[in-house]
């Protein structure tokens, strides 16, 4: 057998250059990458049958650059391909080329070791399968993961080669059939081993160290052993010229906080960082310690650890089962987002623009082979988005069921969500708030202006504005047999209408008096809602507005007596102060109260009772989010 490095010639084919279009998909993320599609790797190697965790470690170690495995050959092959591509035009990989050979040239070196334990290790090393030992280092593009294995693509192998300096890993692996293998690989760049012949020498850019016979992995390497031995079943990665910056440990255990939080949480994943430990033992104070920099993953560790998370299942056309965690809390700053994860607990994509005025966070998990075989199909090769264009099979059933899922996990948020009192809310629209041009919009002048009148209650939106949406509202009762009372100008309850002069602040003083209904205040600031005839106005207790559907809402408030007879008013106040009575749809009485009924002037009911939570279902007629407020009047 001989030991050593192997650069196949490429039969005067293609000419592999600097630009690969696996590794290039790493790049700028290079670290956060490794961390992320090792795991994955690692999970998706849990054997069907173990109920322990798997377990991940990275260690750097500082070597010398002679003690990388066929050191002069592999420094000899990056020589050769400098001298060629020297001469080319191309300045990247001149520059790249240069770089390298700098690197390797140095006395000292890093080396990254990633090793996974409980794992099945890979399978069929020294055969011809497509899968295991033979999937991660010789097959390109032809990934054979199924079910609820978290790779679709064979991509995420290039990841390592992406954080050497000279594009230089090894692998080993001892697995459940009790083989040991251990393999060199470069992905490197082509170069001809004979410069006075480059047609006929030119190699694939491909290198392997091992048996030269077939490039085929050997039992040992002296080196990987000095650094680690390998005892248990698993797998093994050592990535040369590890390039890493000195911030990489914070960097993987981000990375693994954003990616793994489900798995860690439930104990399936076990990583080591050097000295630092991330389980579900540790996790909480890791969290606190790391939560500016994992935001999104601080909001899903939320959901799982708060006893006031809701948790909803559906059967999903018998392919397997959703089940939607949802927490929704107006003081907590939550991302508003589902994450979406497969069995195994590794961050698939996220489900966003469900809802701005509700603060939640979710998980999705994905639960059964079957359920996830079918949206794999969908996934893009970055595996953050759904396309049903994906599924070949039937796009039209892919993007229905798409949908579906979709709008049932919007449905199950919004049917949790309430309006908070006091959380500032970014919503799309409440810039400026704009009438809704009817059917005679061509008018103009006066007819124009009479017509956008008579549709008051229809608001359309325009982004964007920052408001405080605060639901609130007045009842408006009648006291006495068709008499009202107001306030004088010292607060005195009063017959008759209240007339005054308003006085808008310094100086200034308007000359008419007019009855109005207000709010007095000694500063002279008076504030004047309406004209009113008289009554008694008083804040509504306990008012909530929830969006229970996509066009449904629920209000529930008390008064603090009995009304016999009157009608509610939804309206809607832009960032101006101004409020807009919306147009009710339709609605129906929950509990204390009766005949509730659509009209012309809103929500008309009979024998609402006091000091009782009065509940009502409605909908508008634009289903847009608006922040709501509710008023109560009393007839006579």
């Amino acid at each position: 057998m001989n030991i050593a490095w192997n650069f196949p010639n490429n039969g005067c084919g293609q000419t592999r250059g600097i630009s690969d279009a696996g590794i290039e998909t790493f790049t700028g993320i290079e670290i956060q990458s490794l961390a992320r599609e090792i795991c994955q790797n690692s999970l998706d190697a849990t054997p069907d049958s173990s109920s322990s965790e798997v377990v991940v470690e990275f260690e750097r170690y500082r070597i010398q650059s002679n003690a990388i495995p066929g050191y002069e050959i592999y420094k000899n092959k990056l020589h050769k391909a400098y001298n060629y591509w020297s001469n080319r035009k191309s300045e990247k990989t001149i520059a790249y080329l240069k770089k390298a050979k700098k690197a390797i040239e140095n006395q000292n070196t890093f080396v990254l070791r990633i090793s996974d334990y409980n794992t099945t290790g890979l399978i069929d090393p020294y055969g011809d399968s497509d899968d295991g030992w033979n999937a991660l280092t010789k097959i390109d593009g032809g990934a054979t993961k199924t079910g609820d294995k978290a790779g679709a693509f064979g991509i995420g192998k290039n990841a390592p080669f992406c954080n050497s300096e000279y594009r230089l890993v090894f692998y080993r692996t001892l697995n459940a059939e009790n083989e040991i293998a251990a393999q060199g690989v470069s992905r490197f760049i082509s170069f001809p081993e004979d410069e006075t012949d480059t047609l006929h020498t030119m190699t694939t850019g491909f290198g392997y160290y091992g048996d030269t016979n077939g490039n085929l992995p050997v039992e040992t390497i002296v080196e990987l052993n000095n650094l680690q031995n390998r005892t248990g079943v698993g797998t093994d990665v050592f990535v040369y010229g590890f390039n890493a910056a000195t911030t990489w440990e914070d960097d993987v255990t981000c990375e693994v906080l954003e990616n793994f939080i489900m798995a860690i949480y439930k104990n399936k994943l076990v990583v080591s960082v050097n000295s630092t430990k991330i389980n579900v033992t540790d996790l909480p104070a890791l969290m606190e310690c790391y939560k500016t920099k994992v935001r999104q993953a601080y909001c899903y560790y939320k959901v799982l650890s708060n006893p006031e998370t809701k948790v909803f299942t559906k059967d999903f056309h018998g392919l397997g089962t959703l089940k939607l965690s949802v927490l929704v809390d107006a003081q907590e700053k939550l991302n508003r987002k589902v994450l979406v994860t497969r069995t195994s607990g590794m961050k698939l994509l996220t489900i966003g623009n469900i809802s701005r005025l509700i603060s939640f966070s979710g998980l999705l998990e994905m639960q059964g082979k079957e359920l996830n075989e079918y949206f794999r199909e969908m996934e893009t090769p970055s595996h953050d988005k759904w396309v049903p264009g994906r599924y070949t099979k039937n796009p039209a059933q892919a993007k229905e069921y798409h949908d579906e899922l979709k709008q049932w996990v919007r449905d199950m948020i919004l049917g949790l969500g309430e309006y908070s009192s006091d959380e500032e809310i970014e919503v799309e629209g409440l810039s400026s708030v704009l009438q809704k041009e009817s059917s005679s919009s061509t008018q103009h002048g006066d007819n124009k202006k009479e017509d956008l009148h008579n549709t008051i209650g229809d608001i359309l939106i325009q982004p964007r504005a920052t408001y405080q949406s605060k639901p609130k509202g007045l009842f408006h009762g009648n006291e006495g047999e068709g008499q009202s009372k107001s306030r004088d100008t010292q607060g005195n309850i009063g017959q008759g209408g209240f007339t005054a002069t308003r006085t808008l602040g310094g100086n200034r003083q308007r000359t008419k008096k007019d009855t109005h209904r207000g709010t007095i205040s000694q500063g002279g600031r008076d504030t004047v809602h309406e004209k009113y005839s008289g009554g008694t106005h008083e804040a509504l207790k306990s008012i909530r507005i929830m969006k229970i559907a996509n066009d449904k809402f629920r209000a529930s408030f008390e008064v603090s007596r009995d009304v016999q007879s009157g009608h509610i008013e939804i309206v809607t106040v832009g960032e101006n102060g101004k409020s807009n009575k919306l147009q009710v749809k339709s609605a129906t009485g929950i509990s204390a109260c009766e005949n509730i009924k659509c009209s012309s002037i809103g929500i008309s009911f009979l024998n609402l009772k006091g000091n009782e939570k009065a509940m009502i279902e409605f909908s508008l007629v634009d289903s847009r989010d608006y922040a709501m407020e509710v008023n109560v009047y009393e007839h006579n």
